[in-house]
Order: C-alpha cells, then sequence, then structure tokens
C-alpha cells in the first residue's frame, strides 16, 4: 500500500519542508509528511540541481523583465514584455535572451544553496526548541523561510549586481559596489521566501491530502511538484514585485543611493505603475522556473539519495 511504499522512499534522504497543521496550534496529519529526513550535504547537492532547472527554465523571463524595469523612462525602448523580446531577439539574436546567464548561474546556485540548506538548519534548530515532539506549523515553516533568506541575501547580492549590470546593458566593474542594494535585497527576500516557502509547502500538503490519509510527498507525481512549485513561485513573486524594481533600479544606479529614495524618485518622477513595470515577465517568468526549481530538487533527492 502507500504506506509501505512511502516508508520504502525513506532511505531516500530529501530535503522537505515540515508538513503545516491543519489549523493555527494543532498538530499535522503525520500521512503528509515526508518519511526522509535530509543532510546539509543532500540539501545542497539537490539545491544545485534544482538551480540548473531554474536557469534554463526561467533566465530568457529574467532577462526580458530586467530590461523593462531599468529602461529610461523617458526614452522607453519597449513598451512591454512581447516587445521587449521580439526586438532582443530581433537585433541582438536569440542568445541575448541568455545574457548575463554565467552570473545568474552563479547567482540561482548560490541562493538555493544557502536558502534550502540553511532553511533546512533552521527548521531542524526550531524544532529543535519546541517543548513538544510534534511537527511545525505553516505558520512555523514560513516564518522559518523568511529567516533563511537573510543568508541567501548576504550571498547573492554580488552576483546579483553583476547580473543586473549585463541585463541592462550596463557593464561596470567596482568590487565596492557588490553588495550595492543589499538593504533592498533583504527587504525583498524576508517577505519572499516567507511566501515562497510556506505557499510551497501548503500546496504540497493539500495535495497530499487529496491523494487520501496515506500519501506523503513521495509519492506525488513530477506534475503534482512541478505545479506546487509554479504556484509558489508565482505568488511569492506578485507579492514583493514593487520591491523587487527598487532593487533593481538601486543596483544600476551610478550614485551611492538609499532604497527609500530611489522609491521616492520612482514614485515622482513615473508614478505607482513604474513599480509593476516588467511584473507581466516576472509572473511568466516565475511559474516555470520555480517548478523548474522544485522539480529538479525532489527528483534528485528521490533518485540520488536511495
Amino acid at each position: 500500500n502507500l504506506l509501505v511504499k512511502g516508508l520504502q522512499f525513506g532511505t531516500i534522504l530529501a530535503p522537505s519542508p515540515i508538513p503545516s497543521c491543519p489549523a493555527p496550534g494543532s498538530s499535522p496529519d503525520p500521512s503528509t509528511m515526508s518519511k526522509r529526513t535530509p543532510s546539509m550535504a543532500q540539501s545542497a547537492t539537490s539545491a544545485a540541481i534544482g538551480g540548473v532547472c531554474n536557469v534554463v527554465a526561467g533566465q530568457p523571463f529574467d532577462t526580458i523583465k530586467v530590461r523593462l524595469q531599468t529602461q529610461n523612462a523617458a526614452e522607453k525602448a519597449f513598451s512591454g514584455p512581447l516587445d521587449c523580446f521580439i526586438k532582443t531577439v530581433r537585433y541582438e539574436g536569440p542568445l541575448a535572451l541568455y545574457k548575463g546567464t554565467s552570473g545568474a548561474f552563479a547567482s540561482i546556485m548560490t541562493e538555493n544553496i544557502v536558502l534550502l540548506t540553511a532553511n533546512t538548519g533552521i527548521k531542524k534548530a526550531y524544532q529543535g526548541l519546541l517543548k513538544e515532539d510534534r511537527a511545525l506549523t505553516l505558520r512555523e515553516v514560513a516564518f522559518c523561510g523568511g529567516i533563511a533568506g537573510i543568508f541567501s541575501a548576504v550571498a547573492i547580492t554580488p552576483a546579483e549586481v553583476k547580473n543586473v549590470d549585463f541585463k541592462s546593458q550596463e557593464i561596470r566593474l567596482n568590487i565596492g559596489g557588490l553588495f550595492r542594494g543589499l538593504s533592498s535585497v533583504l527587504v525583498r527576500d524576508l517577505p519572499f521566501n516567507f511566501v515562497f516557502l510556506g505557499s510551497y509547502e501548503a500546496a504540497i500538503v493539500a495535495m497530499t491530502k487529496l491523494r487520501g490519509r496515506n500519501a506523503t510527498k513521495d509519492s506525488l507525481s513530477p506534475l503534482e511538484i512541478l505545479t506546487a512549485g509554479g504556484l509558489a513561485g508565482t505568488f511569492g513573486w506578485a507579492v514583493v514585485f514593487p520591491v523587487d524594481v527598487v532593487k533593481s533600479r538601486l543596483q544600476t544606479t551610478k550614485t551611492k543611493d538609499t532604497m527609500i529614495n530611489v522609491a521616492n524618485r520612482i514614485m515622482a518622477k513615473e508614478g505607482i505603475s513604474a513599480f509593476y513595470r516588467g511584473c507581466s515577465a516576472a509572473l511568466l517568468r516565475a511559474f516555470p522556473a520555480n517548478a523548474g526549481l522544485f522539480f529538479g530538487y525532489e527528483m534528485a533527492q528521490r533518485m540520488l539519495f536511495k
């Protein structure tokens, strides 16, 4: 039966969000729990594989998003995501959609390895502080994800600065500026990872419950994992996109500035709509990119760590 099969998968050490409770303060249904306990090394390896899938699926959308966000408001080069895609391919070739890929690989691989490994460690540490032996609630899982975002934000800021410079067609070599915009990355990544990892966990729990009491995450199909990851990414980006616009602008400024100043300047000169410029491209990217991330992440654990 499914429970026996789930137990047989117990040797496939895969990091997974600790199941949430059906209601705040109550214990989660043990049947939704993965029977595997991750090690830090296994989390890092699976996250790296997921990162490759993320970049391959999402990089073209990310390039379009950044170009729309950083174009001059007075002299707009692109009218929207489709126009940006067509002009980029026409004038620079299809490979231009992967401009800055090396920076993206560095950023996303680092982000996923640090984020998911830190998330595993933080959840274990948090659970060790509990006075009772129970799984974490959905709120607690999301909280741990937000805290893990601090570690990933610090790790990825230098690579993100280079990535934005390449995509916005402005290349500046300035070692001191590699942490330009760290505050905005932190402001973006804490709520993003709270929503992102919390939403993924909620989707996984919902899908296992639909399969029946004895279902586990290991019994979910690749399509279900893809769907859960895609929905989590889309929801997370929809929440934090305005902050990402400010971050991109801050990282491409030639002078030292603050997040608040950049946000005020955008509002004064371009209006509130500027905070959502490139949002459609970001949301289009979010689904395939994060579907790929969690597909690679979960399948790597099932296949590599038997």
